[in-house]
């Protein structure tokens, strides 16, 4: 049973770790805790969305979605999913403009909840055909988006793990390490959670 966790602000981002004697044994309540939380996804219209994840608490956190205050049930184009090993989605067939915006999943149980919020966005420039003007003079028109309308490769961009944490063994009064390496703009901000 880890006791003691220290964060360090070192680039990349780095969680240390105590381990101390466990206590009686028994299984104490855990709060949730998103080990994979769902993220953004970019769909275009008629296509399928899904938002996934992962999470983990004791007893196991039940998990639902919400959008615009109001809980989203399974149902003709909505699935909502529960996998083993605390793995969850929620499935979005055939994405109409109205499905788009922000969804709310929560995780709940004995110990406590925690929410994340994501987006369901538009794929852009999916499915567009550009014309050139014809030589003919037929009067068609360029459809090639203005440059002030195209997407700069600066623009904000989701965040992203390169390299994920994974498991640590140490011995009782020994340090352990864990890492990570994320990329997105702006710089995403890693928090770890015990």
């Amino acid at each position: 049973m880890m006791t003691d966790v220290r964060l360090s602000t070192a680039t990349p981002s780095v969680c240390e770790v105590t381990a101390s004697p466990a206590g009686s044994g028994l299984q104490t309540n855990e709060p949730p805790a998103f080990i994979l939380p769902p993220r953004n996804v970019r769909v275009s219209l008629g296509g399928d969305a899904r938002l996934e994840g992962k999470v983990r608490g004791h007893p196991e956190p039940q998990v639902t979605w919400c959008r615009d205050g109001k809980a989203v049930i399974g149902g003709k184009r909505y699935t909502v999913a529960r996998g083993g090993r605390g793995n969850f989605s929620l499935s979005v067939g055939g994405v109409t403009e109205e499905d788009l915006g922000c969804y709310t999943c929560q995780a709940t149980n004995q110990a406590g909840s925690r929410q994340v919020t994501v987006e369901i966005l538009l794929e852009e420039n999916y499915g567009k055909k550009y014309f050139l003007p014809s030589w003919k003079g037929s009067g068609s028109h360029s459809l090639i988006p203005a440059p002030e309308n195209r997407t700069s490769i600066w623009s904000k961009s989701p965040p992203k793990f390169i390299s994920k944490p994974t498991r640590v063994f140490v011995r009782l009064g020994q340090n352990g390490k864990f890492s990570t390496k994320t990329t997105g703009r702006p710089q995403p901000q890693v928090t770890w959670y015990k």
